[in-house]
């Protein structure tokens, strides 16, 4: 406010009352401008929250989705690892002699020996059919001096093998039924028929068409009306709605397989528990709803993966299938499997390392600084631990956290207290420490027992099972619907994690199934099943899984050497 001097009061009283109004609008002023200085930051705050959401968001939908955090060996100087120097120098000795690619002794077997190129020669499976086919020579192509020379000799010569596809077929099963008939003097008739064998449901297919449309489904993981279209290919079409009423027919059925396999899971020392949303139509309302699929992983001792269907996530669901559990409880940090444990102390919770490790690996993405940058490679030790001792009995494992992990874990957790005290009430970092700090006793508990595995990947990979049907059905129909998905996708993935043919299983069960007492059933359980019947064991799948993990340990032993090597 700006005056004429001519304006300004003479009296003193009145100098001071203007003085003292001027204070105030000051004060004012101060407190608009602190105001609007507050708005700004609270705006930029959720500018850069939104800013690092929409990184995440890209990340997602076209980055990596692997969350390795590094490949630069050198981050091991980080810790100063001068505990290893007495062996850096001996390891380093041994990995500077070069390895002789030449220095094993090579295969000499015909189906190994390498073709010039490289490459192996293609080796058929024994077991598939062969049909021969005859190339003859026609008379242009024999040269003149040996058309008619009688010492030449004439015979066909094997010189390779092509495999070919035929499609397959359906075929229709006659039955006939013995039937003895006598007729007496009196004009009694007498008659016997041999009995039909059982059949699990009342359908005009038989149990290998059963397996096909199943493994179709809930392996293959294709939608009702593709394979309407690909039956229509072989002859004969048969709409989505009657495969439908089969496969919900099939699911009770199966039930008390299905019942038995999930009883036994539950007796797991360790349970991984983790769930999937999946839409359901409204039956005479257009949209749909949001209900779930959930899956608990069973040990070694109980290798069963089951699947359970609920309309809603709330706690309803876990305390109906896992009220009979007793033990290690391992999952995500959701709220209904944190407070079931906590009503219920024979359920364990276990949290899953690869849960907290994920916050800091967006946090690193988005603003990578030291304190992402260190809780990353702590980590990243935890899991070389881990890595070196998947090998190991549970004894010696247990001996291998309790000497390297645990003084790790105790020594992330005082950093991660001292960290959190230094950052904000509303930091992204902050929140990340915090889901770790508030559940660490359960973060902790793999180290008090070998069979808890460090993370629950093994649960959400075999929920994605799940996950890749539900990107080709997109929903369920109705309940029953996702009730018979959940007992079908029980059956198929235990087949998947066994390496299973599941139309090989299948056809099994649904054969045998009507026929067998309850004493029985066990004889279905997929883990003894491919024990009698091992020549249904999908080789390929083990062989790549073997020699995957064998390219991965051989990067982080080199990783290991480079470590040992700067150290």
């Amino acid at each position: 406010m700006t005056a004429k001097r001519s304006e300004l009061p003479q009296d003193i009283a009145d100098c001071h009352a203007l003085i003292e109004r001027l204070q105030g609008e000051h004060e004012q002023l101060q407190r608009t401008i602190e105001q609007q200085q507050g708005t700004i930051e609270e705006q930029q705050a959720t500018l850069a929250n939104l800013t690092i959401d929409m990184q995440l968001l890209k990340r997602a939908l076209f980055g990596s989705r692997r969350e390795r955090f590094i490949d630069d060996p050198r981050q091991g100087y980080l810790f100063e690892p001068n505990a290893q120097e007495g062996n850096a120098t001996a390891s380093e000795s041994e990995d500077s002699q070069p390895e002789d690619p030449q220095s094993e002794e090579q295969p000499t077997d015909r189906k190994t020996r390498r073709r010039s190129n490289g490459r192996k020669p293609r080796v058929f499976p024994e077991c598939l059919p062969r049909k021969p086919e005859h190339h003859a020579l026609s008379d242009e192509d024999i040269p003149e001096e040996l058309r008619n020379d009688p010492q030449a000799k004439r015979f066909f010569k094997k010189t390779s093998e092509q495999l070919e596809f035929e499609p397959a077929s359906l075929y229709v099963i006659e039955h006939y039924q013995e039937v003895i008939v006598k007729e007496d003097a009196a004009g009694e008739t007498t008659m016997a028929t041999a009995p039909k064998p059982p059949q699990l449901i009342d359908a005009y297919t038989g149990p290998g068409f059963w397996a096909h449309l199943t493994a179709s489904r809930f392996a293959d993981h294709l939608p009702y009306y593709r394979q309407e279209d690909i039956l229509s290919r072989h002859g004969f079409r048969i709409g989505r709605g009657t495969q439908w009423r089969w496969m919900s027919a099939l699911s009770e059925g199966v039930k008390p397989l299905v019942d038995l396999m999930r009883r036994l899971a539950l007796l797991s020392r360790v349970l991984g528990v983790d769930e999937t949303p999946v839409n359901m139509l409204r039956p005479g309302v257009s949209g749909s709803v949001k209900t779930y699929l959930w899956d608990t992983i069973g040990d070694g001792d109980y290798p069963y993966d089951c699947f359970y269907f609920t309309t809603n996530r709330s706690r309803a669901g876990p305390d109906a299938f896992l009220s009979n559990y007793r033990g290690y409880l391992q999952s995500d940090a959701y709220i209904c499997y944190e407070r079931l444990s906590a009503e219920n102390r024979r359920i364990i919770q276990v949290s899953c390392w690869a849960h907290a490790r994920r916050k800091f690996d967006e946090l690193n993405h988005t603003a990578p600084n030291l304190r992402t940058h260190t809780a990353l490679a702590s980590f990243q030790r935890l899991y070389d631990i881990e890595d070196r001792g998947r090998a190991l009995n549970e004894p010696e494992r247990h001996e291998l956290r309790q000497r390297e992990a645990k003084p790790i874990v105790n020594e992330f957790h005082s950093w991660l207290l001292e960290q959190q005290e230094r950052e904000l009430p509303k930091s992204k970092l902050r929140a990340a420490i915090g889901y770790m700090t508030g559940r660490w006793e359960s973060f902790e508990r793999y180290l008090e027992c070998a069979a808890i595995p460090i993370d629950n990947n093994r649960t959400e990979a075999a929920l994605k099972y799940a996950i890749l049907g539900r990107k080709a059905w997109l929903f369920f129909g109705n309940e029953r619907g996702g009730e018979t998905a959940a007992q079908l996708f029980t059956l198929t993935k235990s087949c998947n994690r066994h390496r299973i043919d599941p139309f090989a299983y299948l056809r099994d069960v649904y054969r045998r199934l009507p026929t067998l007492t309850d004493s029985q059933l066990q004889s279905l359980l997929p883990d003894r099943w491919i024990a009698e019947h091992p020549e249904h064991l999908i080789q390929e799948r083990i062989d790549e899984s073997q020699q995957r993990a064998r390219r991965t340990r051989e990067r982080r032993d080199e990783r290991r050497r480079l470590l040992q090597r700067g150290a």
